[in-house]
Protein backbone atom coordinates (compact mmCIF):
# COMPACT_ATOMS: atom_id res chain seq x y z
CA UNK A 1 0.00 0.00 0.00
CA UNK A 2 1.47 3.37 -1.18
CA UNK A 3 1.69 6.85 0.72
CA UNK A 4 -2.06 7.72 -0.08
CA UNK A 5 -3.61 4.30 0.83
CA UNK A 6 -4.14 3.05 -2.41
CA UNK A 7 -2.64 -0.30 -4.01
CA UNK A 8 -2.66 0.31 -8.15
CA UNK A 9 -2.60 -2.99 -9.91
CA UNK A 10 1.12 -3.87 -11.15
CA UNK A 11 0.42 -3.44 -14.40
CA UNK A 12 0.03 0.33 -13.63
CA UNK A 13 3.33 0.70 -12.90
CA UNK A 14 4.72 -1.79 -15.58
CA UNK A 15 3.25 0.67 -18.32
CA UNK A 16 4.56 3.93 -16.24
CA UNK A 17 8.02 2.38 -16.46
CA UNK A 18 7.35 1.51 -20.19
CA UNK A 19 7.82 5.55 -20.39
CA UNK A 20 10.93 5.98 -18.77
CA UNK A 21 12.83 2.39 -20.35
CA UNK A 22 15.31 4.83 -22.49
CA UNK A 23 16.22 7.19 -19.73
CA UNK A 24 19.20 7.76 -17.59
CA UNK A 25 20.12 9.02 -13.67
CA UNK A 26 22.29 11.41 -13.68
CA UNK A 27 23.96 12.72 -9.63
CA UNK A 28 25.75 15.48 -9.54
CA UNK A 29 28.99 14.86 -7.16
CA UNK A 30 30.69 17.25 -5.44
CA UNK A 31 28.95 20.40 -5.42
CA UNK A 32 24.58 21.75 -5.82
CA UNK A 33 24.97 23.75 -8.46
CA UNK A 34 21.49 25.64 -9.83
CA UNK A 35 19.46 23.32 -11.19
CA UNK A 36 18.94 25.57 -15.01
CA UNK A 37 22.25 25.44 -15.23
CA UNK A 38 22.85 22.24 -15.04
CA UNK A 39 19.88 21.53 -17.18
CA UNK A 40 21.08 23.72 -19.92
CA UNK A 41 24.91 22.13 -20.45
CA UNK A 42 22.99 18.47 -19.96
CA UNK A 43 20.77 20.13 -22.93
CA UNK A 44 24.02 21.14 -25.36
CA UNK A 45 26.29 18.09 -24.29
CA UNK A 46 23.42 15.74 -25.03
CA UNK A 47 21.13 17.14 -27.42
CA UNK A 48 23.81 16.47 -30.12
CA UNK A 49 22.66 12.15 -30.35
CA UNK A 50 19.04 13.02 -30.27
CA UNK A 51 15.81 14.32 -28.26
CA UNK A 52 15.30 14.35 -24.85
CA UNK A 53 13.86 16.00 -21.85
CA UNK A 54 15.70 16.56 -18.52
CA UNK A 55 13.58 16.45 -14.72
CA UNK A 56 14.78 17.29 -11.44
CA UNK A 57 14.11 14.39 -9.21
CA UNK A 58 15.78 15.74 -6.24
CA UNK A 59 19.00 18.09 -4.98
CA UNK A 60 21.41 16.80 -7.33
CA UNK A 61 19.74 14.47 -9.02
CA UNK A 62 18.45 14.45 -12.85
CA UNK A 63 16.59 12.07 -14.67
CA UNK A 64 17.22 12.35 -18.53
CA UNK A 65 14.45 10.64 -20.75
CA UNK A 66 15.27 9.78 -24.44
CA UNK A 67 13.68 9.44 -27.38
CA UNK A 68 15.29 6.03 -28.12
CA UNK A 69 17.80 3.42 -26.93
CA UNK A 70 20.42 4.52 -29.41
CA UNK A 71 20.63 8.10 -27.66
CA UNK A 72 20.39 6.94 -23.88
CA UNK A 73 23.04 3.75 -24.97
CA UNK A 74 25.25 7.20 -26.61
CA UNK A 75 25.20 8.87 -23.23
CA UNK A 76 26.09 6.00 -21.00
CA UNK A 77 29.01 4.90 -23.28
CA UNK A 78 30.60 8.25 -23.84
CA UNK A 79 31.13 9.16 -20.52
CA UNK A 80 32.60 10.02 -18.20
CA UNK A 81 30.54 13.06 -17.89
CA UNK A 82 30.97 16.46 -16.42
CA UNK A 83 29.22 19.85 -15.03
CA UNK A 84 31.86 23.10 -14.25
CA UNK A 85 34.15 20.20 -13.42
CA UNK A 86 32.39 18.08 -11.62
CA UNK A 87 31.61 14.75 -11.78
CA UNK A 88 27.93 13.41 -12.68
CA UNK A 89 27.34 9.83 -12.36
CA UNK A 90 25.04 8.87 -14.79
CA UNK A 91 23.01 5.08 -14.46
CA UNK A 92 20.83 3.86 -16.73
CA UNK A 93 17.12 3.88 -15.36
CA UNK A 94 15.33 0.91 -14.01
CA UNK A 95 12.47 -0.08 -12.23
CA UNK A 96 12.44 0.09 -8.16
CA UNK A 97 15.95 1.46 -8.44
CA UNK A 98 17.08 4.09 -5.67
CA UNK A 99 17.24 8.03 -6.66
CA UNK A 100 19.95 8.57 -3.99
CA UNK A 101 23.13 8.73 -4.78
CA UNK A 102 24.26 7.15 -1.53
CA UNK A 103 23.94 3.97 -2.95
CA UNK A 104 26.44 4.47 -5.22
CA UNK A 105 29.58 2.35 -4.53
CA UNK A 106 32.13 3.18 -7.68
CA UNK A 107 32.20 5.29 -10.49
CA UNK A 108 34.13 6.07 -14.01
CA UNK A 109 37.07 8.28 -13.64
CA UNK A 110 39.43 9.78 -16.41
CA UNK A 111 42.79 9.22 -15.45
CA UNK A 112 45.83 10.45 -17.10
CA UNK A 113 48.90 8.46 -17.31
CA UNK A 114 52.64 9.92 -17.40
CA UNK A 115 55.77 8.52 -17.95
CA UNK A 116 54.10 5.09 -19.06
CA UNK A 117 56.29 3.19 -21.29
CA UNK A 118 54.61 3.06 -24.98
CA UNK A 119 54.83 -0.78 -24.90
CA UNK A 120 51.92 -0.41 -21.99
Amino acid sequence: MDSLGLNPPPEVALNGAKEWEHSIVAFLVGKKLPNKDVLQILQRKWGQVGRFSIHVAGNGVFLARFENRQARDWVLENGPWDVWGYHLVVWPWSLDMSLSLGECKSMPLWVKLKGVPIQF
